[in-house]
């Protein structure tokens, strides 16, 4: 509108004075031109219709701002299109045939141009999956060989940098299937029941390292769609961390609130305020000495990121907290604290 006005009132302003310097009033033939011309005369002559002057405006405003609202409703379109388009989404393209003639070479420019990056972002996915499928065997053939000829003192050392190894190829391999979807088709799928079954699997392994485990669900069942195998990545790359960054006797509690927000909580020390803004992005570790790779977070991220929800670390009184929110963009009606610590009525493991 602030551009809108400006050009209508030029043009009314100079269509009246066109026709105050060229009328055809026979009173007004005698008058010289350069009299016709002085602000005070043509506003003597156009004093009487200045309502209709102004009403003219006002429909004249209002005829072009409805045009072009009415014209630009395709370009509104293509631009809701081109905004969900992500790197999940990399194959979607806009549609031309929907496009103005005038904008049309531009829809193909940039239909184009994600064909380009749709390549080279497969190209670097399919480099991942590929170099982590690729080094299993021979890294699993090394640490036989290499175990065999150590003494039983430096077999552990070695052992743990074998694990390590590990951990990061299959980190690598899950970061790929995060990328490109390559962990089965979507699906519905119970979201408790999912939850429920990681926490038994794993238990074993937690209590193993010393830390107790715990599952407690509000609501008996939670119906999503999504890809189960990319959501048990998820948690269970939340429950290694919470392992990895608890002491042991520390108890973890896997959760499902009313509204199906999952959530990984535990009793240990918590994510330090200097890494808390940072601790989703890749090869981030809050232990630069620890263990992990630094991409276990990074990876549920990129997972809810997929399934159009979002991962959170949550506000806790203590430890950490981390919730799986499966809700459209991870939208929450009320800001709700996690609970300190596990309900009574919880399942241990």
């Amino acid at each position: 509108m602030r551009m809108l006005f400006p050009l209508v009132l030029f043009a009314v302003s100079t269509t009246i004075v066109f026709a105050a310097v060229h009328g055809k009033d026979p009173e007004d033939l005698g008058v010289p031109i350069l009299q016709r011309l002085r602000p005070a005369w043509i506003v003597a002559q156009f004093r009487d219709a200045t309502p209709e002057i102004m009403l003219l405006l006002v429909l004249m405003m209002g005829g072009v701002y409805v045009t072009l609202h009415i014209g630009l409703r395709p370009l509104r379109h293509l631009s809701l299109l081109a905004g969900d388009i992500a790197p999940a989404t990399i194959e979607a393209r806009l549609p031309a045939e929907a496009a103005p003639r005038e904008v049309a070479p531009l829809v193909e420019a940039f239909n184009a141009a994600l064909d380009r990056l749709e390549v080279g972002l497969r190209a670097q996915r399919d480099f991942s999956a590929n170099a982590a499928h690729e080094l299993r065997t021979p890294l699993a053939t090394l640490r036989a060989q290499v175990e065999s000829l150590l003494e039983p003192a430096e077999r552990r050392t070695a052992s743990e940098e074998f694990e390590r190894l590990g951990r990061l190829i299959a980190q690598l391999l899950a970061l790929a299937e995060a990328e490109g979807g390559a962990s089965g088709a979507a699906a519905r799928f119970d979201l408790v029941a999912l939850s429920r079954d990681v926490a038994s699997d794993m238990a074993s392994f937690i209590l193993s390292s010393g830390r107790g485990v715990g599952f407690d669900s509000a609501i008996p069942t939670m119906m999503v769609d999504g890809q189960p195998g990319l959501v048990e990545t998820a948690l269970r790359n939340l429950l290694e961390n919470a392992v990895r960054h608890t002491p042991p006797d520390a108890e973890i509690l896997v959760t499902v609130d009313a509204d199906g927000v999952v959530r990984v909580s535990d009793d240990g020390p918590g994510v330090s305020a200097a890494i808390r803004d940072r601790v989703f992005d890749r090869f981030s570790r809050g232990d630069p000495r620890g263990s992990g790779a630094g991409l276990g977070l990074s990876i549920v991220r990129q997972i809810m990121e997929r399934h159009g929800g979002q991962v959170r670390l949550a506000d806790s009184a203590r430890g950490a907290c981390f919730e799986l929110d499966f809700r459209p963009g991870g939208r929450r009606d009320g800001h709700s604290p996690a609970p300190a610590r596990p309900s009574a009525n919880r399942t241990a493991m």
